[in-house]
This record gives C-alpha cells, sequence and structure tokens, in this order.
C-alpha cells in the first residue's frame, strides 16, 4: 500500500529536516504542497532536502521544478485541469512538457472516480474519506461505494483526509491503494513520532509500504 505523506500549507519548524528523517525511516512519496510559496520559496525548500531524496517529492505547485530537480511527479490541482478556455494552453503545456512525469490529481467526491481523465494519472488522491471525530466513511461516502470504486474504477485510489492510525486498517479493508496524511501528523508536537507510529501500524496490519 502506498503511504504519502502531504506536507503542512503552513511551515512547521525544522520541517524539512522531519521530512528527512521520514525519508530515512521508510517514507517513499512526499506531497509538497505550499499555496502560497513563491517559485524561489519552493525552490530552498526543495534545496534543503538531500538531494538523493529529491525522488521521492511530488510537487502541487511551480512544476517546472520537477524537472529541474529530478523529482518523482507532479499533482495537477483543479485550476490546472479546468476545462475553461483560459486555461486551455496551460492543459496543453502540461500534457505536452510532463507527458513522461509521474502526475496524481485529486476527487473530492465518490462519483467523480468514474470520470474520463484526458491525462493519464499513476494515482488519485480521494477526499476527505474519514471523519476525524468518530473515524468512520464521511459524509458521502459509503463501504459498498468505496469498495466497488476501487474495484471497478480501474483507478488506483489513495484514501486522503480525516486519516488516523486507525484508518490504516479500514483503507486495507475498502481496497486502497494508499493512504495519505497531513493534520494528523503536523498538528502535534512530535510529527516524526507520530510517523513512527504509523509505520508501526503498517508493520502491524502486514502491509507493504510502496
Amino acid at each position: 500500500m502506498r503511504l504519502i505523506v502531504i506536507t503542512p500549507s503552513k511551515d512547521f519548524t525544522d520541517e524539512q529536516s522531519l521530512i528527512t528523517k521520514m525519508f530515512e525511516s521508510g517514507l517513499k512519496t512526499l506531497h509538497l504542497r505550499k499555496p502560497k510559496y513563491s517559485t524561489n520559496q519552493m525552490r530552498e525548500y526543495i534545496s534543503e532536502i538531500p538531494e538523493h531524496f529529491h525522488d521521492r517529492i511530488v510537487i502541487h505547485s511551480h512544476h517546472d521544478l520537477a524537472l529541474k530537480f529530478n523529482l518523482k511527479g507532479i499533482h495537477l490541482g483543479r485550476i490546472h485541469l479546468s476545462r475553461k478556455w483560459k486555461y486551455f494552453f496551460v492543459r496543453l503545456r502540461l500534457k505536452m512538457r510532463f507527458a513522461h512525469t509521474f502526475k496524481s490529481r485529486s476527487y473530492s467526491r465518490l462519483q467523480q472516480v468514474y470520470s474520463k481523465e484526458e491525462q493519464n494519472f499513476d494515482y488519485f488522491l480521494l477526499g476527505t474519506v474519514f471523519n476525524n471525530m468518530t473515524g468512520d466513511l464521511y459524509s458521502g461516502f459509503y463501504e459498498d461505494g468505496v469498495i466497488a470504486a476501487n474495484k471497478n474504477s480501474g483507478k488506483k485510489l489513495v484514501a486522503r483526509g480525516g486519516t488516523t492510525i486507525a484508518s490504516i486498517e479500514k483503507a486495507k479493508h475498502y481496497g486502497f491503494h494508499g493512504i495519505a496524511f497531513s493534520s494528523y501528523l503536523w498538528n502535534t508536537d512530535q510529527p516524526f513520532s507520530t510517523f513512527l507510529k504509523v509505520l508501526e501500524e503498517f508493520k502491524k496490519q502486514n502491509i507493504e509500504i510502496d
């Protein structure tokens, strides 16, 4: 199962050092999401992570840096994929320039899973899937529908939103390709220690990390 860590939108103290420790402990995919970063800020952020881990980073913005730093790939947001005319050339450029680059995108609703895509994506972040208060599926998601989507959509879906350690076993049961963690890690004082607990749960559930 793919394990993904998504960076906090706002900076965390010693964030790059913590991420480096996560990489050293076995993290294979980081989604670098900093909505308010300039290109220079993003470049500086990536430069503070050891180069041999750059091929584990998927970047959400300033996509040209993915080629400059030989990153793992790019994540395309709603604006990048807009069908409006003013974004036509953005989509065309992305399709041509990143034709052979690892790509992902997000879905917020279950019915979107069955939509046809203009581009090829390696996986899709789906969510918010879980209610972080109860641990149950979030409103709009139901067990039979989620299992069917994972089985029949032909797409690799990653559970995102409201995920906790308890979500790992459920994500496995529902047939998800992976699970993503963000606030569960970064809303604590010890993100790395919490990450290690996630790794322990993967091991406990006998799930190999991709």
